[in-house]
């Protein structure tokens, strides 16, 4: 596979379908525990684990950021060993210090945390249960989405895929041993997600023992080094973070207006909707390591060519999964719980929280795209506007305008205000694609 050389489109086929099926494994960590714990726990193990998820969200998010940013570094300078194993060295040693640091947070802050993001009495002890298990594990979390990017980045996209199946698939087994045949409860959705990603986490460092692409290099931090990696990964840490940031808001908000049962729909809605955006993270995924590794070669007309790629091929799965919501949507949100009142909520609100899915995914492609030429000023602009200026103010504005519905158009109108921002920025700069 030559990346400078090879047609454009073999080239985003060859990454697209292990990214694509890497991401949507990952989705299958999440949605399996929301069906088993929705059919087999009810709807308040759904608003338990809604509730704790932000925690898991932002350890996930800064995992994100490091992976991004490290491997698009290493890909730019594919040809300088000593570089990649120094950046390699660094964002394992951050990323353990960075777990550290937030086992110490959660635990001095104990039940005032869970509290903070929305819990109630009643749902405290599952949220507490289902949310410390996972931080225990949450190491082998980070360590297979940084592992698995690096290793994508190594010219090895199907060995980062094959690792996010066998988690998955352990996942998935487990949780259905661990909740319906123990009285594990939530706990046993809590273990079956934490042992699939050791599991993960292990495949892929078989990769780095057997292969000995990349080698540990022990030696203090390099706060530059690290400055550099951050600013390349922030926008994928704020796109994934704000998946904390609005599930606290939203939480907040569906119990003023609809109380358990609203978290309880919003659960089941986030769950289908990680489905969507991690297909869109995964065409995202796809078009950086060419992106990157043609900026570093200065191929700069190819690079034009799998942006506008990117965008199309988005525009198509975003206008196939509106068309699925449309006529399948009961049928998707019926597979979590069989409550009528939980599952026509959720219908309706995964309707209306799905109708900006064009402008979503457009702007995972932007963002992906100055992600992978260094343009960190720019992408980090899109990404805080989108993840959290307008879903605050649209969540502040719309609610006490038309109620419950404006609640659940309130990421809509944000991709769509982002969409649009991306295009004023792009006519401020002449061209979004300024090579």
């Amino acid at each position: 596979m030559n990346l400078s050389k090879d047609p454009v489109s073999k080239l985003f086929l060859r990454f697209l379908i292990p990214a694509i099926t890497g991401t949507m494994v990952t989705a299958l960590y999440a949605v399996a525990d929301g069906i088993f714990v929705g059919q087999g726990i009810g709807g308040r193990g759904l608003a338990a684990i809604n509730v704790g998820y932000p925690i898991l969200t932002f350890i996930i998010a800064m995992a994100l950021g490091l992976g991004m940013g490290s491997s698009t570094l290493i890909s730019i300078n594919s040809d300088n060993k000593e570089f990649k194993n120094r950046c390699f060295s660094q964002t394992i040693f951050v990323n353990i210090i960075f777990y550290i640091i937030m086992m110490i947070f959660v635990n001095i802050m104990g039940d005032k945390l869970f509290y903070l993001l929305g819990s109630n009495k009643d749902l405290l002890p599952m949220v507490s249960d289902y949310t410390n298990i996972c931080l225990w594990f949450s190491i082998f979390f980070t360590f297979s989405i940084i592992l698995s990017s690096i290793v994508r980045n190594d010219n090895s996209p199907n060995y980062a895929m094959k690792s996010m199946l066998v988690g998955a698939g352990i996942n998935i087994v487990l949780d259905y041993v661990l909740i319906y045949h123990t009285n594990l409860g939530i706990k046993g959705a809590a273990y079956a997600t934490g042992i699939g990603q050791v599991c993960s986490t292990l495949y892929l460092i078989r990769y780095f023992v057997k292969g000995k692409t990349f080698k540990l290099v022990f030696e203090k931090i390099d706060l530059k080094m690290l400055g550099k990696m951050f600013s390349i990964g922030f926008p994928s840490f704020i796109l994934e973070f704000a998946v904390a940031f609005i599930t606290i808001l939203f939480n907040k908000e569906f119990f003023r207006y609809m109380g358990e049962v609203g978290v309880s729909a919003f659960s089941i809605v986030a769950y289908v909707f990680y489905i969507f955006r991690m297909l869109f993270n995964g065409l995202a995924q796809a078009i950086q390591p060419i992106i990157s590794y043609n900026y570093g070669h200065h191929e700069f007309e190819r690079i034009k060519k799998i942006f506008m790629l990117g965008h199309l091929v988005s525009l198509v799965v975003s206008i196939g999964i509106l068309i699925m919501i449309k006529f399948e949507g009961y049928m998707i949100v019926n597979m979590f719980n069989d409550n009528l009142e939980l599952v026509e909520v959720a219908n309706r609100g995964l309707l209306l929280y799905s109708s900006a899915m064009v402008f979503l995914g457009a702007n995972f492609i932007n963002i992906s795209y100055l992600q992978s030429k260094e343009r960190a000023r720019a992408a980090n602009f899109i990404s805080i506007n989108r993840s959290m200026v307008f879903v605050a103010g649209a969540l502040f504005i719309l609610p006490s305008q038309i109620g419950v519905d404006g609640v659940w158009l309130a990421l809509p109108c944000s991709d769509f205000l982002t969409f649009l921002t991306t295009f004023f920025f792009k006519e401020r700069k002449k061209k979004l694609v300024n090579i």
